[in-house]
């Protein structure tokens, strides 16, 4: 967390956040919570965003959680379900590897359709860019998550995912909700701000589809605590998840704010 941006008092910070109770009711009434990660043409951090979250809705809310593992390019969440498992780990979450290639398969569209009731919370890693899979997510999404670097390198992927996901998300009956934070962030710097400069920028003059970037309060932005980098071989441990438990708890408070106006 950005402790820069800290709110003021423990109240403020509250209101940040959802608390874990409202999260499980919610998901309790809506059966499953389906969140998907990614930034179309590639980017930083989905998958290890998508494992801490899915060990944190399983150890700390002790939910039912399923993740699919649709990049069939790195099977980066394959590979790790499959290294830990043979060291002898208990896999907290159910992992679904998900071959968008597959001319036989089913599409994300069918397979979340399938899956959905069969679990508390159903994580997507949306892969490494693949327009026709990250556009049936936003047709049955609850959340989408963005995560970039902060730099100028990966955030110029950001619109054209924001298009792509307005456009797909006119279809979804719940509504989407859609929010980007920086990861792997060195708050010893500018970096962070700099960049969130940069994408609060209104372009709409230049680019009549502009859409502006829903960012995140900075003080939910992720550290690039060394933990993160270590996670694809040692587990994390629970003290470790905090991070993205707090981040999915300020999500989730604009996904129920929404919920409560329609």
């Amino acid at each position: 967390m950005n402790k820069k941006h800290l709110p003021q008092t423990p109240r403020e910070l509250r209101w940040l956040m959802a608390s874990v109770e409202a999260i499980k009711q919610w998901i309790k009434e809506r059966q499953t919570l389906v969140v998907g990660c990614g930034v179309l043409k590639g980017g930083t951090g989905k998958s290890t965003t998508i494992l801490y979250l899915a060990l944190w809705f399983s150890w700390s809310l002790g939910l039912k959680v399923g993740v699919i593992d649709t990049d069939n390019n790195s099977q980066s969440l394959g590979n790790w379900c499959r290294a830990h498992a043979a060291l002898g780990e208990k896999i907290p979450f159910e992992l679904i590897e998900h071959n968008p290639k597959d001319p036989n398969g089913p599409t994300l569209e069918k397979r979340i359709k399938q899956l959905r009731g069969s679990f508390d919370v159903l994580l997507v890693d949306l892969g490494g860019g693949d327009r026709e899979t990250f556009t049936d997510f936003c047709i049955l999404g609850d959340l989408l998550l963005m995560p970039s670097a902060p730099s100028g390198w990966e955030t110029s992927r950001i619109q054209a995912t924001l298009q792509t996901a307005a456009r797909a998300a006119r279809l979804n009956e719940h509504g989407l909700t859609v929010y980007m934070f920086f990861v792997k962030c060195n708050f010893q710097t500018t970096l962070p701000e700099e960049q969130r400069a940069v994408l609060e920028t209104d372009l709409s003059e230049i680019d009549e589809d502009f859409i502006p970037v829903p960012l995140v309060h900075p003080y939910f932005d992720i550290s690039g605590t060394p933990h993160y980098v270590r996670s694809h071989e040692v587990t994390p441990r629970r003290s470790q998840l905090h991070e993205f438990g707090e981040l999915m708890r300020h999500a989730m408070v604009e996904i129920m704010k929404e919920e409560e106006a329609a």
